[in-house]
């Protein structure tokens, strides 16, 4: 079975159903976490208040029965791995499920929640590259990125070129030769975990390369003291680079990951 619009259509569906899990939510902070268009949120949403899965009271979104849902939504893995009948994305899909594995509970924790507070004005946006050097056989990743809420705002969250270029919502059978790329977050606590992986049976990639690229707001001009850094482990995500048989990857001298500054406005 390939990935067509129908079976996209379910992805979409688990995304949604994962965001809504625990809490209800906007739909801003859904079109924020699914990262979906605004068009196609808007009909998935129809769709699934149309058959009773979710049920929008006040404005939010919430689903219509955690414990009739709760299998299905928190399953998003298992069910893209079905998905995956086509023999060469199937192999070597091992190393792609632990990742995603890995990054789906920030799905379910992921939102940019509305504070009940105003929100501070953002004085000035920074762009930093997240990159891999002197790098062996890269064929998965997954790296923790801490900041501080109260100086610190994610912008956007954009794949590199390297290890995992398109984002797991618009993946296919025509573009998964560059691999899947994710990102979640855990809102109100400053962790912003990022995660890349190939597809099939091919080795990793050598040499150096950019894993994504991430802008930040800034609350306070002193923003330079604090610093988003990458983080070994932060809230049960730890960072690692897996090879292409699912054995890590030393992050020491001769394998160095850094947040690099590319633009200041």
């Amino acid at each position: 079975m390939t990935i067509n619009l129908e079976n996209r259509r379910e992805i979409d569906f688990g995304l949604i159903k994962n965001a809504a899990g625990k809490h209800p939510r906007t739909f801003t902070e859904l079109l924020h976490i699914t990262k979906l268009s605004r068009k196609t949120l808007s009909l998935r949403l129809r769709d699934l208040c149309a058959n009773g899965a979710l049920i929008k009271e006040n404005g939010m979104y919430k689903l219509n029965g955690l414990a009739r849902f709760k299998n299905n939504s928190m399953n998003f893995v298992g069910d893209f791995s079905r998905k995956l009948k086509n023999g060469r994305m199937r192999t070597g899909l091992m190393l792609t499920a632990f990742l995603l594995c890995s990054l789906a509970s920030g799905y379910a924790l992921a939102a940019f929640l509305s504070n009940v507070h105003q929100e501070p004005v953002i004085l000035g946006e920074l762009t930093l590259a997240l990159n891999v050097y002197n790098v062996r056989d890269l064929y998965s990743w997954q790296i923790s990125i801490t900041f501080n809420p109260e100086k610190w705002k994610v912008i956007e969250i954009l794949p590199g070129e390297f290890v995992g270029t398109t984002p797991l919502y618009s993946i296919d059978e025509t573009n998964f030769d560059g691999g899947i790329f994710m990102s979640a977050m855990e809102a109100g606590e400053g962790i912003l975990v990022l995660g890349g992986s190939l597809i099939g049976s091919v080795s990793g990639k050598d040499g150096n390369g950019t894993l994504a690229t991430i802008v930040f707001g800034y609350y306070t001009n002193d923003y330079e003291e604090s610093m988003p850094t990458i983080a070994i482990e932060e809230k049960g995500f730890p960072t690692m680079l897996l090879d292409s048989r699912g054995l890590p990857i030393p992050i020491e001298d001769l394998t160095t990951l850094t947040l690099t500054l590319i633009k200041n406005q």
